[in-house]
């Protein structure tokens, strides 16, 4: 297991660590704080413009020469197909310039806080402060969701439905499920694998059951599938026992899920009759409304991209999507990787994919990097939520929502350093070699004695006697 000494040549200044925590703290729930209006800046700006003039300072030191940021190809390709949305856009239409460039600036902005959780987190500890208040907002909006559905009463209710901490408005549950999912992600990580503090492990653990009661307050399907599936390869990565608890849990859902999130199950799968007072026609309007209403924003949106493979502008989709679906004017695609397609051309989508390729394969490259316990939580979750990220932007149109995304960005940019920090740290060991420096190869290596006190001492060690050829 590498030490703090080993992976740490340097510390974070404290401006740069508390700014960063602020930003994760706050964006998610900047809903909630009063905000000043002044024509391009608001308190998320201002922490940005805060943040890159420190990091920018803090490079500028002898000490610390700038580290090549991993992934900074995949994220240009994704940035340049957004331009180049923006632009198609200005060429059908300029009437909503300054809104299509706001839109374009937020896409990008947001995203950026990676390269600045790059080139800001300098120590192992700073990550594991920031991961920590990661886990601390994610139990924060957990409480907020609890809150709502207190207020909301614990029956179903298609329309009150859990939003937080985004806002009381039940048209962003989803978002929030959304939110739950990716970040209780990291909560069951440290659950199962935080080895260092029972105390950590615990909490995390009665965090991570807290959380999903909140979340079945939202009263969506998706992220209960989602859940499902990541609670499967989590369980099936600790162990076979455990894993064979969750698929028995899963199996028998009725036994333990709240009453309301039971009654949005069943009324999905149409197992029951419904609710008292509700009429089945009702009922299957709106079961099916929201699934049949995708299918068909999707299908107008494949005559779009058909007509404008090149795209139709970023921003434009719910202008153009009523030209061949009526019905669903000014919706938006409920779909990722749809929008990008229609909006910013074919090339969108394999961008996006090929940067959520890089961020899995990082994952996997820290969670391999050796046993030790911060490997393995890191890496091991960096994948996860890459898994959860592509499964919400199936049925969501979440991967450039600044609220939403801010703290895996963020999260994603530590991994990327920790990782830097573990391989520097490596090539800075000294190698094993003879007196003369030079590496200690079958060439050099001075002989073995095949008898003697010196060779019992060597077959107690378990080394072979004769090495040399």
């Amino acid at each position: 297991m590498k030490t703090e000494s080993q992976t740490a040549i340097q510390t974070t200044p404290r401006s740069l660590r508390l700014l960063l925590a602020a930003a994760i703290v706050y964006i998610p729930n900047q809903s909630h704080v009063p905000d000043f209006s002044v024509t391009g800046l608001n308190l998320t700006n201002l922490l940005f413009i805060a943040l890159v003039a420190l990091v920018i300072g803090y490079k500028a030191t002898p000490k610390t020469p700038p580290a090549p940021t991993p992934l900074k190809k995949e994220f240009i390709f994704f940035f340049v197909v957004l331009v180049w949305g923006f632009l198609v856009g200005q060429l059908h239409g300029a009437s909503t310039t300054l809104a299509d460039f706001q839109v374009l600036k937020n896409c990008i902005l947001y995203m950026l806080f990676y390269f600045l959780a790059y080139h800001a987190v300098r120590d192992t500890k700073t990550i594991k402060f920031l991961f920590l208040v990661i886990l601390f907002t994610t139990f924060l909006d957990a409480y907020l969701g609890l809150r709502q559905a207190m207020d909301y009463g614990f029956n179903f209710n298609a329309a009150r439905r859990v939003a937080a901490p985004f806002s009381w408005n039940s048209s962003d549950a989803n978002r929030s499920s959304a939110f739950y999912t990716i970040y209780l992600t990291l909560m069951g990580v440290t659950a199962l694998y935080y080895r260092s503090s029972r105390t950590v492990r615990w909490a995390a653990l009665a965090c991570l059951a807290f959380g999903i009661f909140v979340n079945f307050f939202t009263y969506s399907r998706q992220s209960y599938g989602i859940l499902a599936a990541l609670a499967l390869i989590l369980a099936f990565r600790r162990n076979a026992l455990l894993a064979a608890v969750v698929v028995v849990a899963l199996f028998n859902y009725n036994l333990w899920l709240p009453h309301a999130a039971i009654t949005r199950i069943d009324m999905t799968l149409q197992t029951k009759a419904p609710p008292p007072g509700e009429s089945a026609a009702s009922l299957n309007e709106q079961i099916t409304a929201s699934s049949d209403g995708r299918f068909i924003i999707w299908g107008g949106a494949a005559k779009l991209i058909e007509h404008n493979p090149w795209g139709i502008g970023l921003n434009h989709f719910d202008r153009d999507i009523g030209t061949y679906a009526p019905a669903y004017a000014h919706e938006d695609a409920n779909n990722y990787y749809v929008l990008c397609a229609t909006e910013d051309g074919i090339l969108a989508p394999i961008a996006m994919l090929l940067l959520m390729l890089g961020l899995y394969r990082l994952g996997r490259s820290v969670d391999k990097l050796d046993d030790s316990q911060d490997s393995t939580i890191y890496g091991l979750g960096l994948w996860l939520a890459v898994i959860a990220i592509a499964l919400v932007n199936i049925y969501g149109s979440r991967f450039v929502d600044g609220n939403l995304m801010t703290n895996f960005w963020i999260f994603a940019g530590m991994v990327a350093r920790y990782r830097t920090m573990v391989l520097e740290a490596r090539a800075r060991e000294p190698r094993t070699s003879t007196r003369d420096n030079r590496p200690a190869t079958p060439a050099n290596r001075t002989p073995r004695p095949t008898s003697g006190p010196v060779t019992a001492r060597w077959a107690q060690s378990g080394e072979p006697q004769n090495a040399h050829p």
